[in-house]
């Protein structure tokens, strides 16, 4: 089983899995705008936050750790919720249609096909060190705009503690892994968010012709100003739509 933290009560149950670098604590400034209408249950993932030792770093091995780790908490009707590199962890689990899942919500997810990267963008990635400064380096520019002194604190400690053989196995392969013919057609509720300055995903034209196309009820909606950290750097916004997104299909509370 995955490692993973638990906050609050109530039906659906996000389900919060991290971007590249990240971990749990991705989630720790937005669950409190969540966790008085829902459970919320933030994992790491291979390679990532207190998962370092743990193996299995295909995005296939990602969603059978996710699918084990839901079943193993006897999790019901969950919302899967991936940010960035665990969208398409998110989107490929929900192709297998697991009887737990409800929905699904996707914050500035990597494509469901090979995500975009020039030769240059992808060796600089593969040289990556963990080092202090290319941490820093690393979630300023992910971030866009300078995030809190004491939130990117955390971000930079996590960014410093990879698996190393994780974070290259995503970028030479995780990144690559095209999905797109095999998902079909999916009839999950999916929320789709993007950040009105993310520069590390496709923005909102190309995730309507990638991601949105495979889901019959799925909705876009964009964060102006947000760069790609957004469940650090606009968390109240993110909270929000979460829950508007909830209500509409669940009738859960709309108020963070």
């Amino acid at each position: 089983m995955l490692p993973n933290s638990k906050a609050g009560q109530g039906t659906p149950t996000f389900v919060l899995m991290h971007f590249l670098g990240g971990s749990h604590h991705t989630w720790y400034p937005t669950v409190p705008w969540l966790d008085a209408s829902h459970a919320c249950v933030a994992l790491d993932t291979p390679g990532f936050g207190d998962a370092a030792d743990i193996d299995g770093y295909s995005v296939s091995a990602m969603a059978d750790h996710v699918d084990a780790t839901i079943r193993a908490l006897g999790l019901t009707q969950c919302v899967l919720v991936g940010h960035s590199m665990t969208g398409k962890v998110a989107v490929v689990l929900a192709a297998r249609r697991p009887d737990y899942l409800a929905g699904l919500i996707l914050v500035a997810p990597s494509p469901p096909g090979p995500q975009p990267m020039t030769p240059v963008q992808r060796e600089q990635q593969l040289a990556y060190g963990a080092t202090r400064a290319e941490a820093e380096a690393f979630i300023d520019d992910s971030s866009a705009h300078r995030l809190p002194d004491a939130v990117r604190e955390v971000a930079i400690k996590d960014a410093q503690r990879v698996n190393l053989d994780a974070w290259r196995a995503w970028v030479e392969h995780g990144s690559r892994e095209d999905w797109s013919e095999r998902l079909g057609q999916l009839d999950y509720p999916l929320l789709l968010v993007c950040g009105g300055d993310d520069q590390q995903v496709p923005g909102p034209a190309a995730q309507r012709r990638t991601t949105l196309t495979h889901f019959s009820q799925g909705e876009l909606q964009i964060i102006p100003g947000a760069g790609h950290l957004m469940p650090m750097q606009t968390p109240q916004a993110l909270a929000q739509l979460m829950l508007e997104f909830a209500a509409k299909h669940w009738g859960s509370a709309a108020q963070p």
